[in-house]
Parts: structure tokens; sequence; C-alpha cells
């Protein structure tokens, strides 16, 4: 059989590349602008909510400006339900829980191990191979993102904020490879809309339950906006790489968030790099490439495939 030309993929790839790390760039600014929202006194609920409220609103606003349908697929309406109000928003609300009873390194430390519990399950379901190129991609994104967590603070976390760590990376995990297997025909705008009023509603929900809900403060308003801008920006984005690099790869790229975080915190908020965090944002980047060039096995069989 002949080969089609290596140029649609390669440019598909670089596509969903290039999508990845801005996702991860405006996931980054996220948690900079958290940071600096926290300091104007609203609590985390409900920034939170304002934030996922205020994307899902951008993102509807474009669907009707652009004419498209807001609402998935009605086969997929149920999966979207699931993994925007189940999975992000518990997700969302255990992170949080956890910060509450560990510090943000040690947080930081075992979620972006996520990378890696994505690819064990893509290479046990047999839609990954188990090559040197991948395993060297995930081992340089979590170790990297290891050091980053360690050289940002000091680690100390307690039992419970393990579990709910534990919990995050679960859901996150499941958020990435079941969006990507059960939400085929739905659009990443779409996905991104109802993944942000999915959140908005779960963790709003939660803070209702748990008397956990702050009205946030009218001088954070600029910065709850900005958040909510680059969150639709975020998901949007997160949906395109996925498309384009499959879960396991989509992953690794993202876990470039802690780069950017770190870079911004520095810029913007005068938190200092040492060279143990550089040199994990360093693996953190070259796992990223390294992810990024892997072809998936679905690829290589279209690339043996006669146009």
């Amino acid at each position: 059989m002949s080969r089609v030309p290596r140029g649609p993929r390669a440019a598909g790839g670089l596509r969903g590349a290039a999508a990845g790390v801005l996702s991860a760039a405006c996931l980054g600014s996220t948690i900079v602008l958290q940071r600096a929202v926290a300091t104007g006194g609203p609590g985390a609920v409900a920034s939170l909510t304002v934030r996922f409220a205020l994307a899902g609103a951008l993102l509807v606003g474009l669907q009707r400006l652009r004419g498209l349908p807001i609402l998935p697929p009605a086969g997929e309406r149920a999966w979207m339900a699931v993994f925007g109000l189940g999975c992000y928003s518990v997700e969302s609300a255990c992170f949080f829980l956890a910060l509450e009873r560990g510090t943000a390194a040690a947080v930081a430390l075992l979620f972006y191990t996520y990378p890696a519990v994505v690819a064990a399950v893509e290479v046990g379901l047999g839609t990954l191979p188990l090559t040197g190129r991948i395993l060297g991609a995930v081992g340089l994104a979590v170790g990297g993102g290891a050091v980053v967590a360690v050289g940002a603070g000091s680690v100390a976390i307690s039992a419970t904020g393990i579990a709910f760590v534990a919990v995050a990376v679960v859901c996150f995990s499941t958020y990435v490879l079941g969006t990507a297997r059960l939400l085929r025909a739905t659009s990443p705008v779409q996905a991104a809309t109802w993944t942000a009023l999915g959140a908005a509603t779960g963790v709003g929900l939660f803070g209702a339950a748990t008397g956990g809900w702050q009205r946030p403060d009218t001088s954070a308003g600029l910065l709850l906006g900005m958040n909510g801008a680059v969150t639709a920006a975020a998901f949007g984005l997160f949906f395109v790489a996925l498309g384009h690099l499959g879960p396991a790869r989509t992953a690794v790229v993202t876990a470039l968030e802690a780069v950017f975080a770190v870079l911004g915190a520095a810029v913007f908020l005068g938190e200092g790099i040492g060279l143990g965090v550089a040199l994990g944002g360093a693996a953190v980047v070259t796992g990223a490439m390294l992810a990024a060039g892997a072809v998936p096995p679905g690829e290589r069989v279209r690339e043996l495939t006669p146009p």
C-alpha cells in the first residue's frame, strides 16, 4: 500500500500541540489570577463558581454570535453532564479541599501525576503503544512537575488531604479519557461550554451544602472577569488539543500548566524562581515536546491506508 502524505497528519499534530500549550498557558494564568483574587477576600467556592459561570456565559455568547448550536448532540448530552457537573466540579472541589489540608507544593506534587495515570489507562486499553518516547514524555512531565512543586515550597499534607488529591486525580483522568472516547460529535466549544456551566453548578451546590459560599468582594470583579475569560479559552483549546493528540499526549502537554503558573507568579506576583524549579520546568517542556511528536496507533494505521 502507498503512504499518504505526512503533511495533513503533521499539521494536525502541530495544531494540537499548539492548542495544548496555549491551554496550559491559560490554565497557568488562572492559578495566578486565583491567587490574586484570594487576596481580595472571596472564598475559593465563590471565586470558582463565578469563574466557571463567567466562562460558560462567554462561550454561550460566542456560539450565539456565530449561529452555532449551543446544546451538544442529543446522544451525548447525558455524558456531557457527567463530565462537567460530575467529574470536573468534583475535581475542582477536591483540589481546593486538599489545599486546606496541605501546602500548595504537596497538592501539586500529587496532582500532577495525572499524565501517568492517563497514559497507564490508555496503554492498558491498548489505545496507546508502550514506546520509549511515550514513557520518556510521561516521566519527564511527572518528574518535572514534582521538581517544580517541591521547589515552590515546603511539602506537607495530611492523610485526608492525600485522599482528596487522589479523588481529584481520578476525576480529572476520567474526564480526559471519557470526553475523548464518548464525545465524538460534540464540538470543542460545546464541550468547553458545558464543562464550565457544569462545574459552576457543581461547585455552587457544594458551597451551598457546606456553607462555604462567601459573596465575592466587588473590588475583585475585574480579576474574576479576567479569570472567566481565560478559563473559557483554556477549556476550548483543551478540547481542540484532545481531538488532535488524544488523552495521554494532551495530558502531558497540558502539564505545562505548572510551568506557566510558576512563571506567571514570578512576573506578576514577585515570586522567585530557583534553580530546581527552572530545571523541573525544562523537564516538563521536554516531555511535552516528546509527547507532541509521538504518533498515536490510530494515525499509524491511517498512514498506511491509500487516500
